[in-house]
């Protein structure tokens, strides 16, 4: 097998871990192997051979599939967390409020 085919295998086996990073919250290890992945996908794109075009297609075809998966995936996540955040703000501001109207209550 051609070693670019062999790249584009080991780029197909870090999305799919970086997949299982997303889905267990460990951000900051997906961003490390989507920067892996797309330097082994780099790698394999310039070795790319007349003979095996077709495979490469194949590959690549995959490739983007869990693309727009793991897309998908970091999308719900930054909603997810954005959503938390506004949460953890407006009870911020509501504990806030309530440590006022106490302060003022004892005065």
């Amino acid at each position: 097998m051609a070693h670019g085919i062999c790249l584009l295998d080991q780029a197909l086996d870090l999305a799919m871990q970086e997949m299982a990073a997303l889905e267990d919250g460990a951000y900051e290890k997906a961003v490390e192997l989507a920067e892996k992945r797309n330097e082994v996908t780099s790698m394999a794109w310039h070795m790319l051979e007349s003979g095996s075009v077709e495979e490469y297609r194949g590959h690549l075809v995959e490739l983007n599939r869990v693309q727009e998966h793991l897309t998908s995936l970091a999308t719900q996540a930054r909603d997810s967390l954005r959503q938390d955040l506004q949460r953890s703000r407006r009870e911020r501001q509501r504990m806030s409020g309530y440590h006022q109207a106490i302060g003022q209550a004892l005065q």
